[in-house]
């Protein structure tokens, strides 16, 4: 295992880059055809009601807390390139094994592998916003799937220098039409793993991404609405395999919270306008079925005040168990916006 010092990237060398997956990849062998029989790791959905307190509570953590963790993941249905991964766990700095907590997934965009530049971490600093009340998980992107920004003499050897390292993203489908994702077995066994190795509050388990890591926001909230509380995503955008049908969501509401530029070149708006949509209809929200028709109120994120530049919305006519909210920005392009995300997206979790 390895600790991990903490910078928090606000759009470092690997955070302004498109999230796009390498074309051609949709189809691989073993990731899925199109069909339920192609589907590489089959998840069934989760028994409902959720208990509050999972298998872990009681049991000692057996590592550092305060800290970022390397821990290693086998997937063993996944394509061979694949089946080994890796997750990157910070307990509270006073983690008590009989407190249930809230527990956040984060996934940032593409970039270089996590154990290539061990003094950095890739997601959001989340445990700026949540203190001690929320174990963090880093999620890590493996080595199947390179950006398509890689020049060709990139590499993955530790002499590379930072320049010159390769960046990957997640299996995202921002390219595919595949309903099918290696990221779907991956998080299956994690936050099985996560609730069987910690006292997790099971009711309470978040995710929040940036870019290639906001597309898989709305991949995880379709395969995983009856595990995950709520969905965050800054730059993401509505998966084409979900926008189009191909791939069968599992029929539950969603809390969720969307930031998105106006004037991204990389992601552009129009995929969170269509997420939004999606969730309008899946939380059945009444008044309007579409972003432009439903009715909504000002939301304002505490010490982020809206702006000509800056502005959120709240939709008026959803559930109060699964709300939803959208912020625009102006002036950002495709930055992961930090200041805004991390404690919008915490204070949006720690309601629920």
């Amino acid at each position: 295992m390895r600790a991990l010092a903490i910078l928090a990237v606000v759009c470092g060398a690997w955070a302004c880059h498109a999230s796009r997956t390498e074309r051609g990849y949709a189809g691989r062998a073993g990731l899925g055809s199109g069909d339920d029989a192609g589907v590489a790791c089959v998840v069934a959905p989760t028994p409902a009601p959720l208990a509050k307190r999972s298998a872990g509570c009681g049991k000692s953590a057996g590592h550092a807390a305060g800290q970022y963790v390397e821990r290693p993941l086998a997937v063993a249905c996944a394509a061979e390139d694949a089946r080994e991964r890796l997750y990157y766990v910070r307990l509270p700095a006073s983690y008590d094994p009989n407190r249930a907590y809230r527990t956040v997934y984060l996934a940032p965009g593409c970039g270089p592998p996590q154990p290539q530049i061990p003094d950095q971490i890739k997601a959001y600093p989340m445990e700026s916003a949540s203190g001690d009340d929320a174990i963090l998980i880093e999620m890590e992107a493996g080595l199947y799937n390179k950006a398509e920004y890689n020049n060709a003499t990139c590499s993955n050897e530790p002499d590379a220098g930072s320049g010159n390292l390769c960046h990957f993203c997640f299996d995202d489908g921002a390219a595919s039409l595949s309903p099918d994702s290696v990221e779907y077995g991956y998080f299956d066994r994690l936050h099985k793993q996560i609730e069987d190795d910690y006292c997790v509050d099971a009711t309470r388990q978040f995710y929040a991404g940036y870019s290639s890591g906001g597309w898989m926001a709305h991949q995880l909230g379709c395969q995983f609405p009856d595990v995950l509380r709520a969905q965050a995503s800054v730059t993401g955008g509505l998966p084409p395999a979900i926008r189009d049908g191909a791939k069968t969501c599992v029929d539950k509401p969603i809390a969720a919270f969307l930031i998105h530029d106006f004037n991204d070149q990389s992601n552009i708006y129009q995929g969170s306008v269509a997420a939004v949509n999606r969730l309008l209809a899946l939380n059945g929200c009444s008044g309007g079925a579409t972003m432009d028709t439903a009715p909504s109120a000002p939301y304002t994120i505490t010490g982020v005040p809206n702006t000509a530049t800056f502005s959120c919305v709240q939709y008026t006519g959803c559930p109060a168990q699964y709300p939803i909210v959208f912020c625009t920005s102006q002036d950002q392009q495709h930055n992961a916006q930090t200041p805004a995300a991390v404690p919008g997206f915490w204070e949006f979790f720690s309601r629920l």
